[in-house]
């Protein structure tokens, strides 16, 4: 039963990260209006969002230290690398989508990138998926889980 509860806390865990991590994320990139009309999070002492911003903070650190540590205590019990890797993987594609649509909403409103969209990085344009096609990484990602979960 311990192991169960460990592996759920670590899929968690690790979705909560991402989603933390994008709402700080759409937040250093919105505008003022944004900022003050968005839902998931607000400036210091207003009420628009869930959270202020280091509270967000807070949550990606609790994620991400507290991944690591399930998965440490993971291995202590008894989960096998194989349920620990596919678990990890499909959290990831999860959280991924959840990075995205958090910063999108934060950022613009829409929990979608522009269909054109392109990655900037190490002077590489790298297409993204844009519109409704995000939703194949939590689609992955859930059959991964499932996979990791009857493995």
């Amino acid at each position: 039963m311990l192991e169960l509860i460990l592996q759920i806390l670590f899929c968690v865990l690790i979705i909560v990260y991402w989603f933390s991590e994008g709402v700080t994320e759409g937040w250093t990139w919105s505008t003022k209006k944004r900022k003050e009309t968005n839902k998931l999070i607000h400036p210091n002492n207003k009420s628009n969002g869930i959270f202020d911003y280091h509270m967000w903070r807070i949550l990606e650190n609790l994620g991400i230290w507290g991944a690591v540590i399930v998965g440490f205590l993971m291995g202590c019990y008894g989960v096998e690398f194989g349920k620990f890797f596919w678990l990890g993987v499909g959290s990831w594609f999860i959280g991924t989508f959840s990075y995205e649509a958090a910063l999108n909403h934060v950022n613009k409103g829409t929990i979608y990138k522009p269909v054109d969209y392109k990655w900037h990085i190490l002077g590489y344009d790298i297409p993204w998926w844009g519109g409704k096609k995000i939703f194949i990484l939590p689609v992955t990602g859930l059959i991964i889980l499932i996979y990791g979960i009857i493995i």
